[in-house]
């Protein structure tokens, strides 16, 4: 009989892996939802405050992200070589490195935290969103720490207790929001610098009691450090993350470019942006329980096994992302309406813009899952290369091309040729996600099957 893995066999234990993974990377979403909504009840100017200030410390928070989540990569390898006695050397200095970026990262972002007025927004939420940015800069200490003993605890196949106290971070946001924003139980009402005291606390209760909770396994600190341990984490994390920044860096100017057509592309630039990236960390967990799975089969040399666990995370990435698109097209009226712009011509346009983002949806899952089996596959700086070409030097110029007419210039240089407005800046976006998807799943297939005895 044979007792070969396949792709129908190994999507239950995908699966059962990657639900509360998925379920946890939803949930640190709705960690940022929280405050910009709760801002909203301090009035238009923290709320403004509160977006700008979240969306500038996503940038570096993102790029920390993944180069720890190389940890996940390299502990999964070493499970599947039979190497587990790796565990307390990858944890050590995983958590070491993932305080040493926040911190570099801190001070950078406190250290320019004066330059926020420069960005254009008015005097009055620039000075708000300062307090509120720096201390969102010092919470992604504790932040990155949590987000790499999370990759370890998942590694170790216990997702359900990384999600135990990410829901309890969420809780506890939320609470001390209401607290320090709004000056509850004898406490100031600090405003919009209350919550970010709020998320400071929480993720600092999310991190304690994740390093707690029994089962972590030892550390021995008294082992001190090694840089070859070092070298191998960033051989895969240093690209991970800059592959992260070259997305949020390409979706972090597409916005400015649809200001300079007009307020109504920006603002349904805005509407369909928010509708397509909702769903965005469910490929995120997949891929993440996914790759911890393939880097078990990579390091036990097991190519069949890479293969069926893999394609079948494509498969099904791309099939949840595929729903949603199609559910985001079905809709629309009822999307319009929630965000508040039904009859207008930002509705008219955001409902088009949909309509594209609904073609590039099962793509992004597919993308998104490609990019974690890359990693653990050893294949991150690939990926990462990959993403930049496409984004910056062929989806970059394409959308100014085809958004804005000719005669347009750009920094002296004529870039405009067809004028199609918004609706240009998303058949580029669409194109550059559809050529990113299938080089990154043609990448890991061609790899899966001639590349596993180099793990």
């Amino acid at each position: 009989m044979d007792n070969s893995p396949t792709i129908r066999s190994e999507l239950g234990p995908t699966l059962k892996l990657a639900v509360p993974i998925m379920l946890g990377m939803l949930g640190y979403g709705l960690m940022f939802v929280v405050d910009v909504a709760m801002a909203g009840h301090l009035g238009e100017t923290a709320l403004a405050a509160s977006a700008l200030a979240s969306n500038l410390n996503y940038i570096p928070y993102v790029f920390g992200i993944g180069v720890v989540g190389a940890i996940a990569v390299y502990q999964s390898q070493d499970n599947g070589a039979g190497v587990g006695e790796s565990a307390p050397a990858i944890l050590r200095h995983g958590m070491v490195l993932a305080v040493a970026i926040s911190v570099v990262a801190a001070i950078g972002s406190h250290a320019a935290a004066d330059f926020i007025p420069l960005l254009g927004s008015s005097p009055a939420v620039s000075a708000e969103a300062r307090e509120f940015f720096i201390l969102m800069s010092w919470a992604m200490v504790p932040g990155l720490a949590f987000h790499a003993l999370r990759g370890h605890r998942d590694s170790q196949h216990q997702p359900w207790i990384s999600l135990a106290w990410l829901s309890v971070g969420i809780l506890a946001n939320i609470f001390f929001n209401w607290l320090w924003m709004f000056g509850h139980w004898g406490f100031p009402a600090l405003g919009l610098a209350g919550a970010g005291w709020a998320t400071l606390a929480a993720r600092l209760i999310m991190l304690l009691g994740l390093w707690w909770t029994p089962g972590r396994g030892e550390v021995r600190w008294a082992d001190g450090l090694q840089l070859a341990v070092f070298r191998r984490l960033l051989k895969t994390g240093w690209p991970a993350g800059l592959h992260s920044l070259s997305e949020v860096g390409i979706f972090a100017v597409v916005p400015v470019m649809a200001g300079w057509i007009n307020a109504t592309a920006q603002a349904a630039h805005q509407v369909a942006i928010s509708t397509a990236s909702a769903a965005f960390m469910l490929p995120l967990g997949l891929g993440i329980a996914a790759g911890i799975r393939v880097g078990e089969a990579y390091g036990a040399k097991d190519p069949r096994k890479v293969q069926a666990v893999g394609l079948g995370a494509l498969v099904l990435g791309g099939l949840i992302m595929a729903v949603y698109g199609l559910g985001m097209i079905l809709l629309r009226p009822v999307l319009m309406q929630t965000y508040g712009v039904a009859g207008t011509e930002t509705a008219a346009l955001a409902s088009t813009l949909l309509i594209f983002a609904a073609v590039w949806a099962p793509f992004d899952g597919v993308q998104v899952v490609a990019a974690y089996l890359l990693r653990s596959v050893n294949r991150a700086a690939w990926a990462s290369w990959s993403v930049f070409i496409v984004y910056w030097l062929f989806c970059l110029p394409l959308a100014l091309a085809l958004a804005f007419p000719a005669g347009f210039r750009l920094f002296g240089l004529p870039v405009g040729v067809w004028g199609l407005g918004a609706v240009g800046i998303w058949i580029a976006l669409a194109t550059g996600l559809i050529l990113v998807s299938l080089a990154m799943a043609w990448k890991f297939r061609r790899t899966a099957q001639t590349g596993v005895d180099d793990a």
